[in-house]
């Protein structure tokens, strides 16, 4: 249940970030108010200042718009100042009093035989990926002549591209099934290269390789698993994901790398 608590960092991490750069333009603003009139023929602006005889303020000339800007702006910055600092210290209230009603350090205090005696609605989220990584099941069985391709993680699967892709995900500490089946509609049964379970939200996302693109026969294929996705509310680029290559142009590590942190890793 980090979703929250990630959401509102990430908020006052850019609320100081906007914090600190209005302050920088405040310390060379200038001073004086500045006084707008609505005219038939337009805007017109006038200066004041504490030194200024007129109450109108001096008229401010296109070729000093300038001014009219800076002065504006500095009034702009010093709301925002004043308002997200407050809007932090509304944060870390909340945050504060959010904590001590956290259901997992009720689950945390337990003990532990007593956790095997109850069932909990909200458990920490390393004892979750536990229990989801330690669920056993029956992947998609290998051909006796299959080649021996084992991962850093013990396992078998297909192809160098997916030991690859796997030994990144087990670097990262990302959890992930391999070939874990997956029953879509119409009662179709396919199994995902990586179904991966994406934190903090806990979600089951999939990630398909696909390694023979320049294969006519084999991009059929794609095609009617990619549809048969769909058909069960799995899109592309939200709760699906693939690597391709072709027989030319192989897996390029440096953009997996790139993918898998920003799509799985938690920061």
């Amino acid at each position: 249940m980090k979703t929250i608590e990630n959401t509102l960092q990430k908020e006052i991490y850019q609320l100081r970030k906007i914090v600190d750069e209005a302050t920088k333009r405040l310390e060379n603003a200038p001073k004086g108010n500045l006084r707008i009139t609505k005219k038939r023929g337009g805007v017109e602006y006038y200066y004041k200042n504490n030194d200024s005889s007129n109450s109108n303020g001096k008229y401010i000339k296109k070729s000093e718009a300038r001014l009219a800007m800076e002065i504006a702006q500095r009034d702009y910055d010093a709301c925002v100042v004043k308002n997200a600092e407050e809007r932090v210290k509304a944060i870390n209230t909340f945050l504060k009093n959010y904590e001590k009603t956290s259901l997992e350090e009720i689950y945390q205090k337990t003990n532990q035989y007593r956790r095997e005696l109850i069932c909990a609605p909200i458990i920490p989220d390393d004892e979750y990926i536990e229990k989801w990584q330690a669920v056993e099941y029956e992947g998609k069985v290998f051909k006796d002549d299959s080649q021996e391709i084992i991962t850093e993680r013990g396992e078998k699967v297909r192809s160098k591209s997916e030991k690859i892709i796997a030994d990144k995900l087990y670097a990262l500490g990302i959890p992930y099934r391999y070939e874990y089946p997956l029953t879509l509609e119409e009662n179709i049964k396919i199994y995902p290269d990586f179904t991966i379970l994406r934190m903090p939200t806990r979600e089951e996302v999939y990630l398909e390789h696909l390694g023979m693109m320049d294969d006519i026969n084999y991009v059929d294929n794609v095609m009617f698993k990619l549809s048969s996705y769909e058909r069960s509310g799995i899109y592309l680029g939200v709760n699906l994901f693939i690597t391709y290559e072709t027989s030319k142009k192989p897996l390029n590590t440096r953009t997996l790398d790139g993918l898998i942190r920003r799509l799985f890793c938690v920061e």
